[in-house]
């Protein structure tokens, strides 16, 4: 089960109880948390291409509609019919195939990675790991430095992981989430905030699904304004109750 106490004297999690296990330390209950990991890699992940296109397709998408409005404005639709017979078109569809290309060539020189995720009494966490001593060109693939992931470990709350190293952590309190989708058919939750903005696919195993879903309902139900889809079916009231059978009155005999 993937249900779990987190010790803080000795920083590990531990089965549910009232001590732990590897201390002897007391475990208080709001050390109670939902936990498990995942090995994906980042090429063959969706969430993984769709952190860097909702991104840059935008970008490319309001560059095209820029530079058309612009010639339209300046010499009319006809200028804009000579601006693509001149090639423009396959030049931006050139750039959109480049932008690609690169993209996979940045996903494969990621990876394989570990991901951590935990719901706790504050909120989601992702934690995600590569092997330790991947190389600096791998950690520049993810956007980040070997600094940085010093600077990450050195205000780590949580001890290193042996043969791991720390690239990145997410936190996303309670309070701050908006919008939350379930995705049954992929087993991932998606977190939103502001509505509109994924902040965390968290995948976790088909059969955690049900009760991380109950355990995300379950922490986000006093927050009024946040909507977690789909909605749970509606409860029917009491069933009906059978009417008993209208008394005819009696036929009276006919007469002869």
């Amino acid at each position: 089960m993937p249900l779990v106490n987190y010790c803080r004297k000795c920083r590990t999690e531990t089965p549910l109880g009232e001590s732990c296990p590897y201390c002897g330390g007391k475990l208080a209950k709001t050390g109670e948390q939902l936990s498990f990991g995942i090995i994906r890699t980042p090429v063959t992940d969706w969430f993984s291409w769709n952190d860097v296109l909702r991104v840059t397709l935008p970008a490319w998408l309001v560059a095209l509609v820029a530079v058309l409005a612009a010639e339209a404005s300046a010499t009319g639709a006809a200028g804009v019919t000579a601006l693509l017979r001149q090639g423009f078109l396959w030049v931006m569809l050139g750039v959109l195939a480049g932008m690609l290309l690169a993209l996979l060539a940045v996903l494969l020189l990621r990876g394989p990675e570990r991901v951590h995720f935990f719901m706790d009494r504050q909120g989601v966490h992702a934690r995600v790991y590569v092997p330790q001593g991947c190389g600096a060109l791998r950690l520049y693939a993810r956007f980040t430095t070997p600094e940085a992931v010093e600077r990450l470990a050195a205000g780590d709350d949580r001890p290193p992981l042996e043969g791991l190293t720390l690239v990145r952590r997410v936190t996303l309190p309670w309070e701050s989430i908006r919008r939350v989708r379930v995705w049954r058919e992929g087993a991932t939750v998606l977190f939103f905030r502001p509505r509109y903005w994924q902040v965390l696919a968290m995948r976790c195993p088909l059969a955690d699904l049900p009760l991380a879903e109950e355990y995300a309902r379950k922490k986000l139900k006093r927050f009024k304004r946040v909507k977690v889809l789909p909605p749970l079916p509606r409860k029917s009231g009491k069933a009906a109750q059978p009417r008993a059978p209208k008394e005819e009155a009696p036929h009276e005999n006919p007469q002869v």
